[in-house]
């Protein structure tokens, strides 16, 4: 059975956080929440959670502080994408996270989650007989991607480029095992099945979500 994403929710207010978390446990996800920024850095310090939702307006370190950390860190590794939750009108510029405007129904926020974990991260799978490529794009926030093509064997390369860039490259990548005779199965990251069969019931039923990326995409 694949695990559930990880999911750090940042937020001061107690009955909103614990409806979060309830909800959210409930749509198959794990969920650790801080009532404040300085324990969602030492969390972060120990953990790395599949996304993070932040209350901006938090205690002992505000969520700005919390945000720009995560982007220092994106410099050095991959970071988890952001949903900011915020009733604040002018927001400061926060590249790469996607904005919910406040009020957020637990519904919403889940919606959100699932359409930024979809666009997270891909992974293709190509197959000829026995021998097999993956590829993995991975958002990493900003404008910049990872591709990691592992195989044949046990090789590995690893290609940061900016977004348009990665774009160009994963499709030469592609085009060039075709030429080789690999055929492309989709693959999903979790469980290692075919993404086409593996959709949660929630993501098909989906309606429109409540969020708008600000600057980069996530």
């Amino acid at each position: 059975m694949p695990p559930r994403p990880v999911l750090l929710i940042v937020e001061d207010d107690s009955t909103l956080r614990e409806l979060y978390r309830l909800a959210l446990s409930l749509a198959d996800f794990t969920v650790h929440a801080c009532d404040d920024g300085l324990q969602a850095l030492r969390y972060l310090d120990q953990e790395q959670p599949d996304l993070v939702v932040l209350d901006l307006n938090v205690p002992r370190v505000p969520g700005t502080m919390v945000y720009e950390e995560l982007r220092a860190r994106s410099q050095t590794g991959s970071v988890p994408p952001v949903i900011v939750i915020s009733g604040v009108y002018n927001l400061p510029y926060l590249p790469g996270a996607t904005v919910l405007r406040t009020p957020v129904s637990p519904e919403s926020l889940q919606r959100a989650i699932v359409r930024v974990l979809e666009r997270r991260q891909r992974e293709w799978l190509f197959v000829s007989g026995p021998a097999s490529i993956r590829l993995v794009r991975i958002e990493e926030g900003g404008a910049h991607v990872r591709l990691v093509v592992n195989g044949p064997g046990r090789a590995t390369v690893i290609h940061r480029e900016d977004t348009q860039s990665g774009q160009r490259r994963q499709l030469a990548i592609e085009q060039d095992l075709i030429a080789q005779g690999y055929r492309l199965l989709p693959f999903d990251r979790r469980s290692g099945h075919d993404r086409r069969g593996t959709l949660r019931s929630t993501t098909e039923r989906r309606r429109p979500v409540e969020a708008a990326p600000q600057g980069a995409s996530v």
